[in-house]
């Protein structure tokens, strides 16, 4: 929330003032270091040590042929993804805390080449396929991070934090399907993966947070695989991305000055930083734990007073500006740098993200003090 100065009486003796000011801040001084007051506020009772088990105790996770199958399944589809020539319009929907909202995407991809997505009609998104071919109505976007798809540094992040167990056989988007877990070391249920039996490609994909309720759902509908499906399949975008930016290269950003963090959530790392000199230097960064993505931009400058279309709003204890109630899209100013951050992660991610990114802090006391004293002295100013 917003702190708003309220109006004050005019004081006739500055002296009274300054001595009214000096006894408050003695009795706050007394009152932070009171030995009463914890400097760990919610906290009471004894310190609970935990037993630490010794190496003997701990019991390796036991992999059941479900699990070889899943990791094999998936495996399988991320190199689907990479070989197999296709053509769909992909629907995802989120389901927030306030609202609900679903994005349309006409998705291709040729083999050795980048996924290209671009805003679908929405009119034309029925169950009978893909909108019909036209003029595209955005540039195409190549590999779009909100495109369903498995990369293998994905999947390697996914493998690493999670277990792939195979549940059995189903059907999507009319296709036979088969369909593959994603667990949590503690069993929690993350995400479902249906894969077409043909082809592998992932048909259907839903996400669950961290208490096993789903929160989005992305599917393709009227997906076609095949090179003759990529006609009116447009040009890449001409943005001049300059490519991933490599260890050494984000080690000189750091020396610079540029704020980039190697993880932003828990579990969620950085695993692609990609840069372009449009408009001045942009930095993307990706985070991923192998389901969710976090990306974050930055940019040397400043927001302007106003961003039609976005609100400005208090997230996370911290002001910023919002596109849609949910704060999957959001953005700030801090310290000479503007960030954006674009998620597709549950709620209490992109929560960890907002807060480890630097942000401008409120005037502190004392420089609320220094204000303070200049307005009163200016009012007892008989020249001014």
């Amino acid at each position: 929330m917003t702190a708003r100065l309220r109006s004050s009486r005019r004081i006739a003796s500055v002296a009274v003032v300054m001595i009214g000011l000096l006894g408050a801040c003695a009795v706050l001084v007394v009152l932070v270091e009171s030995p009463g007051s914890s400097g760990a506020p919610g906290r009471s009772g004894p310190v609970l040590r935990h037993r630490r088990l010794a190496p003997a105790a701990l019991k390796p996770a036991v992999i059941t042929p479900a699990d070889r199958t899943g990791a094999r399944l998936m495996t399988e589809a991320a190199a689907a993804c990479g070989s197999v020539a296709f053509r769909g319009t992909q629907v995802a929907v989120w389901w927030g805390s306030t609202s609900d909202s679903a994005s349309f995407l006409q998705v291709w991809h040729r083999p050795g080449g980048a996924i290209l997505a671009q805003p679908a009609n929405t009119a034309a998104n029925t169950a009978a396929g893909p909108p019909d071919e036209g003029q595209p109505e955005a540039d195409a976007l190549p590999d779009s991070d909100e495109v369903m798809t498995v990369t293998v540094p994905l999947l390697t992040l996914m493998r690493a934090n999670y277990v792939l167990t195979y549940r059995g056989r189903a059907a999507a988007d009319g296709r036979p399907a088969q369909v593959v877990e994603v667990r949590r070391r503690d069993g929690g249920l993350a995400a479902r993966f249906w894969l077409d039996t043909a082809t592998k490609l992932p048909l259907q994909r839903e996400l669950f947070d961290g208490k096993s309720r789903i929160f989005s759902r992305d599917a393709f509908i009227g997906l076609s695989v095949g090179p003759a499906e990529l006609r009116g399949m447009p040009d890449a975008d001409a943005r001049p991305w300059t490519g991933q930016l490599s260890a050494g290269g984000l080690a000189a950003l750091r020396a610079a000055g540029w704020p980039l963090p190697r993880a932003v959530a828990s579990g969620l790392t950085l695993f692609k930083a990609t840069e372009t000199s449009t408009n001045g230097r942009v930095v993307e960064l990706s985070y991923s734990d192998g389901l969710s993505v976090i990306s974050v931009f930055l940019q040397r400058g400043e927001l302007p007073r106003s961003l039609p279309g976005w609100q400005r709003l208090t997230a996370r204890g911290s002001k910023v500006y919002a596109t849609d109630p949910d704060d999957r899209s959001l953005a700030w100013s801090s310290r000479g740098f503007v960030y954006t951050v674009i998620s597709d992660a549950p709620t209490a991610a992109i929560d960890q993200a907002v807060m480890r990114l630097p942000h401008d802090s409120p005037a502190g006391f004392w420089e609320r003090m220094s204000r303070g004293f200049r307005r009163m002295a200016s009012w007892a100013n008989p020249f001014r």
